[in-house]
Parts: structure tokens; C-alpha cells; sequence
């Protein structure tokens, strides 16, 4: 009796079986899901209509606790991805520009599991002045 066939069917079995499981396998962040993904973008300009690049964009919570904070980029844009959940509906936090503040509020409908979630918030803030700059003018 020929062995070889049991132990390469078993071996093919098994094979296929773990191939399945990591085709089937999602991510462990929760992220990953369209109802746990809140993406905050837009665009920060200068009075000038001048793009603010590398510029700081925070987003805090009530408490002020941080939730987000990226770096602009040269075309002064800039993304965030939160992590939510359906009881944060209408949950407020501040998102912060050159020590400009404005209040904003999570939008979303808790039983759309498969919209993508998010707002755009576009900003217009004054240029902070140059602390090098005005260290030396004052010497």
C-alpha cells in the first residue's frame, strides 16, 4: 500500500486551509471598518489666499484630550483619520490652526455601516510671525 497519496492530500488540505484563513483574515486595527473610520480633510490658506504649509492641524477632544494631529502638506492640505464609533454621533471636538479654534461636530448616520465617513473642514488663519525674526529685531 502506496502512503504517499494520503500524506499529500493531507498536506495539499492543509495548505489550501491556511490560504483560505489569510485570504479571510482582516486587519486587528478597527480602523479597518467603514463604521469605525471618521476621516477629517480639507485645506488650511493664509488671508492671502497663500497655501499654509507644514503648518500643525489638531484635532482635541472636550476634554482636550488629542485626537488627531498631522502636518500640512506644500499645497497646505491635510488628512485625518479618526477612529469612531456609532455612540460618538454628534460628539464635538476642536480642531485647532495657529492658535485659531473652531468647534466642530461629528456627522454621520449610525446605521450606514457602508459610507465612507468623514467632513472636509477648510480653514483661513493669520500667519504667525517668525519668533527667530523677532528675537533678533529685539536685539
Amino acid at each position: 500500500m502506496n502512503i504517499f497519496p494520503k500524506v499529500f492530500r493531507r498536506r495539499r488540505a492543509f495548505a489550501m486551509g491556511i490560504a483560505l484563513a489569510l485570504l479571510c483574515a482582516q486587519p486587528a486595527n478597527a480602523t479597518h471598518k467603514t463604521d469605525h473610520r471618521y476621516t477629517v480633510w480639507g485645506a488650511i490658506k493664509y488671508e492671502d489666499d497663500t497655501p499654509a504649509a507644514n503648518i500643525d492641524v489638531k484635532l482635541l477632544g472636550k476634554d482636550g484630550a488629542p485626537m488627531g494631529e498631522v502636518k500640512t502638506d506644500a499645497n497646505g492640505r491635510y488628512r485625518i483619520l479618526l477612529h469612531v464609533h456609532n455612540e460618538d454621533v454628534y460628539k464635538v471636538f476642536d480642531m485647532r490652526v495657529n492658535n485659531v479654534t473652531r468647534k466642530v461636530r461629528l456627522l454621520f448616520n449610525p446605521n450606514d455601516r457602508s459610507t465612507e465617513r468623514g467632513q472636509r473642514l477648510d480653514m483661513v488663519v493669520k500667519r504667525q510671525p517668525n519668533v527667530e525674526t523677532s528675537e533678533l529685531q529685539s536685539q
